[in-house]
């Protein structure tokens, strides 16, 4: 019998140690990390998803992530660590750097050219003057045209110009030839000349024909300068006491730039220096001289009453405290301040 059941022993452990008998065994899955709906089995790195930080899959299902500094923002715009991109003066030239921080270079922009007498902002592009041809103004200040053929205008009006009759041509004393000039509004100009149009925006020139031409871009009529607008050709005070602006035909403001004192500003009938800070009539206000000599004050609801031991004072007002000998104060933000004086004790006749 004894034999029996040891034979039996033997087999049951038989049978566990081969794993062919595991009762309501279920191995337990291997770990694994769940990041942004994809699993990583431990140890398998992967993108963070920012195109540029990395993920590892850790024991126990954690995700661990470098946390290096990958853009830069400027101007509302993203930049990759160490991309390149020009500044918004259209001159300089900036940088994303690793701290997440951008950095542009310095130097002093030229932000106008100059052609035929006229002026014209970095980028702005304009008519070469040929009826065909379109100029741009670069960022070094030079001038670039394109060189296409343009043909010769025909009929009283060619493209992009307006045609003006010569009037005369006038005899040269000196050589006995003819010297062909071109009449404008009642000024003579020599062939080749160029000179502005009428409306102060367009350019003209005497053709060798004695024929006037000139371009025909739309103007620009106003100027815009501290928030306020101007006609071409008006002339208006800078705003610092003695310099003064024009409103120039391509739409800019050209200033005196005169050595200007220092303005004032006069505020109840005290004067303050520019920058110089001091207190609203309101007697809860600040007010601050600008530099151009206007006063800004601040505008919050201001407290103007204090109530003490049941009655009601004016902010600023002084009132005696009630013990003989201390006085109070209504301060601004509506509580009372008072001197703290040792007072000796009433005499009683």
């Amino acid at each position: 019998m004894e034999g029996k059941l040891l034979l039996v022993l033997l087999f049951v452990a038989s049978v566990a140690a081969s794993g062919k008998y595991r009762p309501n065994y279920k191995p337990n899955p291997p770990p694994v990390c769940t990041y942004e709906g994809k699993t990583y089995n431990v140890g398998q790195k992967f993108p963070a998803g920012d195109d540029c930080n990395t993920c590892t899959c850790k024991s126990g299902g954690r995700v661990s992530c470098s946390k290096k500094t990958c853009f830069c923002d400027y101007n509302g715009q993203k930049y990759k660590v160490g991309q390149k991109f020009p500044a918004d003066d259209g001159c300089n030239q900036c940088s994303c750097k690793s701290n997440g921080r951008v950095w542009c270079s310095k130097k002093t922009c030229i932000t106008t050219c100059k052609y035929n007498g006229q002026k014209y902002k970095v980028g702005q592009k304009f008519p070469k003057g040929d009826g065909c041809n379109t100029c741009r103004c670069k960022s070094n200040g030079s001038v670039s045209c394109t060189s296409k053929y343009c043909p010769p205008p025909s009929g009283r009006e060619g493209s992009g110009y307006i045609l003006f009759a010569i009037e005369k041509a006038e005899e040269s004393l000196e050589t006995g030839s003819k010297v062909v000039v071109c009449d404008y509004n009642g000024q003579k100009y020599k062939v080749g000349q160029k000179f502005p149009a009428d409306d102060g925006c367009n350019q003209c020139s005497c053709k060798s024909n004695g024929r006037v031409w000139c371009s025909k871009k739309t103007c620009i009529t106003t100027c815009k300068h501290n928030g306020q607008k101007y006609k071409v050709g008006q002339k208006f005070p800078k705003g610092d006491g003695c310099n003064t602006c024009r409103c120039k035909s391509n739409g800019s403001v050209s200033c005196s730039s005169k050595h200007c004192p220092p303005p004032i500003c006069d505020y109840n009938g005290q004067k303050y220096k520019v920058g110089q800070k001091f207190p609203a009539d309101d007697g809860c206000n600040q007010c601050s001289c600008g530099s151009n000599g206007r006063v800004w004050c601040s505008k919050k609801t201001c407290i103007t009453t204090c109530k003490h031991n049941g009655q009601k004072y004016k902010v600023g007002q002084k009132f005696p405290k009630g013990d003989g000998c201390n006085t109070c104060r209504c301060k601004s933000n509506g509580s009372v301040s008072c001197s703290s004086k040792h007072c000796p004790p009433p005499s009683y006749n």
